[in-house]
């Protein structure tokens, strides 16, 4: 019988990760604080904008997700790819990017003040969490860029620049073997061929390694059923540990916030109470929701039981994107002049690829977007059972930003 249907609707929360043990005598004792991170006022007005985008194209992508499939992005690293090409951007182009990213009520200066303070400082916060953030900009040899454009994204992005000969099949092997290097291996590659049309590459690319503050004991792990969207079931195995958490119910939802390490990171994980689907879940949730979860999270104790999973995910974000507003810079009316003005740009494709995988010990994520321009023609010791579909995200805990948001339908499942 399925637990859930029989256990209080406030045990079925929200899951952030970031436990390391699953006992007191287990946590880890850093070997530092590290850093605090320091935001302006509108540096946090801007997270407030990312963490709105951030669930404005995963609610998008959740809504096309084929039934039954894992979904898993980081919504910051196609925020960071943006942002680096919306300095290319100008008139009607340049408004869709503040639309689209929510940047309005913030100068250029302001909003890329914003990217270096997270891709300086967001790495540094904890000792035991191996966060890499890193840009890059890879444009066709013989292309004219306009030097200013380069410099303000080297700058503020510490972006990579550096022209190729496209023609020259080692190019892929360059711009993948970087993005290889800089997810540590889980992505391989990002492209496959350069088009004849592609004139520059702008890439972001992340990766997430943390242990649980209180890690789960691995001689506890177990075979158990998982329900599925259609519930049927699937085997497969579950961690389990009494572990302190945040959590919150509203009788709609339930949220329980896992930390990293030393708290500077966690996972949140929402599961719906029963009789109510994740899409259904998922096609009421907005910015302003997401934040009175956040803000509603209390210290708990709670036996957490949750899957072992690992899975990578894939998908052009064209559509999306032009969804959200953005489709002035995918359109042959595109206004990138503040790139290049030796021909009209616009935006051909923006693929983004990611990978998470989470055990005993804590949990790995990956991500690469790609963004392509071309010349245009609960209460303490309460169960938190994790055995259906549930949203799940990463986030910093301090600032509040969503690095990372996903969809766990099926926990046997490894890419799609």
């Amino acid at each position: 019988m399925n637990i859930y249907r029989k256990t209080p609707l406030f045990i079925f929360c929200l899951l952030v990760i970031g436990f390391a043990s699953c006992n007191k005598g287990n946590k880890v004792t850093p070997p530092g604080t590290g850093k605090n991170l320091v935001l302006t006022s509108y540096e946090q007005q801007k997270v407030t904008a990312d963490n709105a985008f951030a669930i404005r194209l995963y609610k998008n992508l959740d809504g096309a997700n084929a039934p039954g499939t894992n979904l898993f992005i980081s919504p910051l690293s196609v925020s960071f790819a943006l942002g680096m090409t919306s300095n290319g951007a100008a008139g009607a182009t340049y408004t869709a990017f503040q639309n689209t990213l929510n940047f309005g009520g913030l100068t250029q200066d302001q909003i890329n003040a914003y990217y270096n303070n997270l891709v300086t400082n967001l790495p540094e916060l904890d000792p035991n969490t191996t966060l890499n953030i890193a840009n890059s900009i890879w444009y066709r040899q013989g292309f004219s860029v306009f030097p200013q454009f380069l410099k303000t994204d080297s700058s503020n992005f510490q972006a990579q620049i550096q022209a190729l000969d496209f023609s020259n099949p080692a190019a892929v092997n360059t711009i993948n073997n970087w993005v290889n290097n800089k997810t540590s291996g889980k992505i391989p590659t990002i492209i496959n061929a350069i088009p004849g049309d592609m004139v520059m590459y702008l890439i972001n690319a992340m990766y997430f390694k943390s242990t649980w503050k209180e890690k789960f004991d691995a001689s506890q792990t177990a075979p158990r059923s998982f329900y599925l969207p259609d519930n049927s079931t699937v085997q497969t195995n579950f961690m389990n540990g009494l572990i302190d958490v945040n959590s919150y119910s509203d009788g709609k939802e339930s949220v329980y916030e896992l930390p990293y390490s030393n708290s500077k990171y966690s996972m949140v994980i929402v599961i719906p109470a029963a009789g109510t689907s994740l899409k259904d879940m998922v096609s009421g949730l907005d910015a302003a929701k997401w934040e009175s979860w956040m803000a509603g999270l209390q210290p708990s104790r709670a036996t957490v039981i949750m899957p072992k999973y690992q899975f990578t995910y894939s998908t052009m974000l064209n559509k999306p994107l032009i969804d959200l507003g953005l489709g002035a810079a995918f359109s042959d009316t595109a206004n990138f002049t503040k790139i290049s003005t030796s021909r009209p740009l616009k935006i051909s494709q923006v693929i983004h690829k990611a990978y998470v995988a989470t055990d005993e010990s804590g949990t790995t994520a990956a991500a690469v977007t790609s963004v392509g321009v071309v010349a245009a023609s609960a209460p303490a010791n309460a169960m938190a059972l994790f055995d259906h579909p549930y949203l799940f995200a990463i986030r910093q805990m301090s600032s509040g930003i969503i690095l990372f948001v996903g969809t766990m339908n099926n926990p046997t499942l490894s890419g799609n």
